[in-house]
């Protein structure tokens, strides 16, 4: 007995429609199944079936799959990247109208920054001040995985940090979190003496939780964090190697590993295991459960935007451009769209592209660790090939 005809897909609704609609096509040509061609290449029929509907991420381990054996000769990979900027442009586009509806709410959590924690400020001080249950525990250490995110001069975060770290000393999942939250802001003030302490502590607790995803997040941060110069490039793939070992769950902490020893590898200058490293990052990014990804403006959440992220900077160290890197990623969190910006001025040793990106950023923006970072190694990569770096040096100092 015949089945259901599949649902019609509309190739002119959208790029990725128009992909998915190829794909089909493809596949139907050859008179193969959904499963049959999902044993060829490794995804299940339900992901395919998605990808073709025009509902799913088009990772490129995925379309250059498709591409190979259904024998595209490069049709279906060069159909990619019209996709990956229309579906940055509508992530653009809800984050927009998330900031808008998060304005009244702004001035309710700039108060955690005068050192009453935001566990005073959501909850009342009365309420912070008995002892917190997990779930008010979990609800402030998940609102400051976004301030931390956002925050132009996250050193102003400090006080109502350690306010809170106070008051949820007992929970050991609530002092993980926000110990890395500290170590994060240490980092980013170039304070790396305090950043390994905290991180010390960090682990301590997460190890103590006996949460294999805590640990794994934990420690991967701190793999990611390395990349900044807190550790030396090889240090940074050990740490990521020990945070795999954590859990071998799609999730968060896994991801940040993964990103960071692929970053770690570039550095190194290891090439071939980079970009292999990189395809193991995209793999991974596909298995990952719908809500770590939509989780944008989160430290907890691994979204689309850092994967381009981990893409452009792997590609600035081997000295090729991650093509429209700063429409791929969300201009949300500040600093990480800035740093893409920078990898790509690496890549293509455009002095005068790094002068203007830090030009646009305000005082406690340039002199933020990541960021100075980054432009030093514009700034390395513009000596190394002759190119005039003298307003970038002059923007640097």
């Amino acid at each position: 007995m015949r089945g259901r005809p599949p649902n019609p897909v509309d190739p002119t609704s959208s790029a990725a429609a128009a992909l998915g609609a190829e794909i089909r096509a493809l596949r139907t040509g050859k008179g193969w199944t959904l499963e049959t061609l999902g044993s060829k290449i490794g995804y299940t029929a339900q992901h395919i079936s998605a990808a073709e509907h025009g509902k799913s991420s088009f990772g490129r381990s995925f379309v250059a799959a498709c591409d190979r054996v259904l024998e595209a000769d490069g049709r279906l990979q060069e159909m990619l990247p019209a996709v990956v900027v229309e579906k940055a442009d509508q992530r653009d586009d809800r984050a927009m109208k998330r900031r808008t509806a998060a304005t009244v709410a702004d001035d309710v959590k700039r108060r955690a920054f005068l050192g009453l924690g935001l566990a005073a400020v959501l909850l009342g001080p009365e309420a912070a001040a008995r002892a917190l249950n997990e779930a008010e525990a979990e609800q402030i250490t998940y609102e400051w995985s976004r301030e931390i995110q956002v925050a132009s001069d996250s050193r102003a975060l400090l006080p109502g940090l350690a306010a809170d770290l106070k008051r949820l000393h007992a929970n050991k999942r609530a002092v993980a979190q926000l110990s890395s939250y500290v170590a994060s802001i240490a980092v980013s003030s170039g304070d790396t003496s305090m950043a390994r302490q905290w991180w010390r502590r960090a682990r301590s607790a997460a190890v103590a939780s006996g949460d294999s995803h805590l640990l794994a997040f934990v420690a991967a941060r701190q793999a990611v964090q390395g990349v900044h110069g807190v550790y030396s490039p090889a240090q940074t793939v050990m740490l990521a190697d020990d945070a795999l070992k954590a859990t071998s769950a799609p999730c968060t902490g896994r991801m940040h590993a993964l990103s960071a020893r692929a970053q770690g590898l570039a550095l190194l200058g290891r090439d071939q295991q980079a970009r292999a490293a990189m395809q193991a990052v995209e793999r991974a990014f596909e298995r990952l459960p719908r809500d770590v990804t939509r989780e944008r403006v989160s430290a907890l959440g691994w979204p689309e935007d850092r994967l381009h992220f981990c893409a452009s900077f792997v590609g600035s160290c081997s000295g090729t451009p991650y093509a429209d890197a700063d429409r791929l990623y969300s201009s949300t969190v500040w600093r990480g769209h800035a740093q893409v910006q920078l990898h790509q001025a690496t890549a293509e040793a455009d002095a005068g592209y790094a002068t203007k990106i830090l030009s646009g950023l305000d005082d406690a923006q340039r002199k933020d660790r990541f960021i100075r970072l980054t432009a030093t190694r514009t700034l390395a990569s513009c000596n190394a090939r002759g190119a005039d770096t003298g307003e970038l040096r002059e923007a640097l100092a």
